[in-house]
């Protein structure tokens, strides 16, 4: 397997690809936040579909066939405790949530011209949904850089 020297950690290069993938969707759902902040609404929604499928097709894919083929040894894995089961139970909470905030967001929007908005009765639904996703994927994020780290540093 190819190994990568990346901060001076060497990684199998599954991880780094998984690592600079999270990475890429942490960027993207602070940009999707601040777009929606800022009434972009058309930017933002397509940022929020493209960053949650990227996420679910090859980040959280890839983590799922290393768990699958045993790549860091016997499950539930000794030396982080409940850390890695808390990472994948959060994982799929934030799938869960993405796509609640996915299927709301388009079911609800109403274009004007060029812009898309969201009426108040979408509001009531989209805004609380999608802030749980944000703030559960970001929570799984950061679970998942102490699951790597306890890994490879």
């Amino acid at each position: 397997m190819a190994e990568i020297e990346f901060l001076g950690v060497t990684l199998s290069t599954g991880a780094f690809v998984g690592l600079v993938g999270s990475v890429a969707v942490a960027i993207a759902l602070t940009i999707a936040v601040i777009l929606a902040r800022m009434h972009r609404g058309r930017y933002h929604h397509y940022i929020i579909l493209g960053s949650f499928l990227f996420d679910e097709l090859v980040v959280k894919a890839m983590m799922v066939s290393r768990l699958r083929v045993g790549m860091f040894g016997e499950f539930p894995y000794v030396d982080i405790g409940w850390m890695a089961p808390t990472h994948i139970a959060l994982a799929g909470v934030t799938t869960a949530l993405g796509l609640a905030t996915i299927v709301v967001g388009f079911k609800f929007r109403t274009r004007k011209g060029d812009k898309m908005l969201m009426p108040p009765k979408g509001k009531k639904w989209h805004k609380p949904i999608g802030l749980l996703y944000v703030a559960f994927w970001f929570l799984s994020f950061f679970v998942g850089l102490y699951v790597f780290s306890s890994f490879y540093l």
